[in-house]
């Protein structure tokens, strides 16, 4: 691997676009957390939180799915799904368009 594209194959990289340890990032994340007072949450609860807010404002299931790194969007489905707003009354307003 070239060690400039480094960067478009890991989740974080240093200053000089290598990769850096995994549990650095939690590092920083918990030095974020104290110098700010903010409440602790873990790289994994931030992870769930942004598929979480990009599914409630209706960003189609394979942005996600893809944005997330899973394989395929039924694995989204099956872990997040209880994120995604009920869209009965959109398809009962579409259908009472179409009928009208």
């Amino acid at each position: 691997m070239h060690i400039g594209k480094a960067d478009e194959y890991y989740l974080a990289v240093n200053i000089y676009r290598l990769p850096i340890f995994p549990h650095s990032v939690g590092q920083y994340l918990k030095r974020y957390e104290r110098e700010w007072k903010m409440k602790e949450v873990t790289c994994h609860g931030l992870r769930h939180t942004y598929c979480s807010l990009l599914l409630s404002q209706n960003v189609p299931i394979q942005t996600v799915s893809k944005y997330m790194g899973h394989s395929d969007s039924t694995v989204t489905l099956k872990v997040y799904s209880h994120f995604i707003p009920d869209t009965q009354d959109t398809a009962l307003n579409a259908l009472n368009n179409i009928t009208a």
